[in-house]
């Protein structure tokens, strides 16, 4: 046993501080974050960046609705019994919980565009932040009737810890989906794949206050419990290999001019077990795109030799169907704003996927 452990130990000793092997045929090596890894990183405390501007937004756009709110200052500490509040007063946004949210999981990946190239993205991961808000008066007030303050509110700490907490309440309840323009950080830039919805005063919080208040050392007092779900991902898009851009028919061969100017067809083949060979044709796709890379909708397509011909779509790809293996030319006539534009294209059939596609100049 004491050997086992010390081999143990041993073996320990042979990983440094970043998690890689220095010696032996097991090498971990992980992988630096890129900058897609710096997005996640950042969006938990964009998120009570974003808590702190809806509430000091409001209070600064409607100082007479929430008075107590724009005279206080926002932290996120932890509230503890020795915690000394900013006078004149404090409100406390403590983060307490971060878990995955199973309700809205998805396991779909998605198909995406990006910049012409086609992208597999897994769905994001649905992240509940869970925050205890608290409000912490550090003085009463001698000034009653002020703002429509009482006298018995202006001079009881506990009151104006209430009257704190109210406007609280009532600035977060506005926002059961909090809005684009209010997101802060990474959450706002890119967006959110879907709106962060926000619960305030959740009835489903901490399931035994009395013991979270023990734990932290401090002693029970009121408070809100406000969830926001987040979206991240976890993972880079992967990008998706180029879809197949041929299909091969095997059939009767198309038929072709002979010198009398009728048609016959190319004599069968047969092979060495006497079973008739017939040449493989081929379905083939590719899409025309101008100097920039963008697609080009409507250029016109002809196999010069075959007599085939057609119109790009909207989105600049086109198709042929039964193209026989050979070299072919293909002609593209184009429209620009000096006029029509032609280019003359070899391809060979079959060839590997994307060699169909057209390039334009000028």
């Amino acid at each position: 046993m004491n050997t086992l452990r010390a081999r143990r130990a041993e073996s320990f000793k042979n990983w440094d501080a970043t998690g890689t092997k220095k010696t032996g045929s097991l090498k971990r090596n992980p992988k630096p974050f890129s900058a897609f890894g710096k997005v996640v990183s950042k969006m938990i405390d964009d998120l009570s960046k974003t808590l702190k501007h809806i509430l000091s937004a409001a209070a600064q756009r409607e100082p007479e609705q929430f008075p107590q709110l724009a005279a206080a200052e926002i932290e996120f500490v932890r509230p503890m019994k020795d915690y000394k509040p900013k006078p004149p007063q404090t409100v406390c946004l403590f983060l307490y919980d971060i878990r995955e949210n199973r309700e809205l999981r998805s396991n779909e990946p998605a198909r995406v565009n990006r910049n012409g190239q086609s992208v597999i993205e897994r769905p994001p991961l649905r992240v509940d932040c869970s925050y205890l808000i608290t409000a912490w008066p550090a003085e009463t007030t001698l000034a009653a009737g002020k703002e429509g303050m009482d006298a018995e509110t202006a001079g009881d700490i506990i009151l104006l810890e209430h009257l704190l907490l109210s406007e609280v309440l009532q600035v977060l309840a506005r926002y059961p989906v909090i809005p684009t323009d209010l997101l802060q950080g990474k959450l706002a830039q890119p967006e959110q794949e879907y709106p962060p919805p926000m619960i305030t005063a959740r009835a489903e919080g901490l399931t035994n206050i009395s013991e979270f208040w023990t734990a932290i050392g401090s002693n029970l007092r009121p408070s809100l419990n406000v969830k926001a779900t987040i979206s991240m991902q976890v993972s880079p898009p992967q990008v998706e290999a180029k879809p197949v851009m041929e299909r091969i028919w095997r059939g009767p061969t198309p038929a072709r001019p002979n010198a009398a100017g009728g048609k016959k067809p190319k004599s069968p083949k047969s092979s060495r077990f006497g079973d008739e060979v017939k040449p493989a044709l081929f379905d083939i796709k590719g899409q025309v795109r101008n100097a920039k890379g963008a697609p080009v909708a409507g250029a016109r397509i002809a196999f010069v030799e075959l007599g085939l011909n057609t119109t790009t779509d909207n989105k600049g790809r086109y198709s042929f169907s039964r193209v026989p293996i050979g070299k072919h030319n293909l002609r593209v006539n184009w429209k620009t704003g000096a006029g029509v534009k032609g280019k003359n294209v070899e391809i060979n059939v079959p060839a590997a996927a994307g060699a169909y596609d057209v390039e334009l100049k000028g």
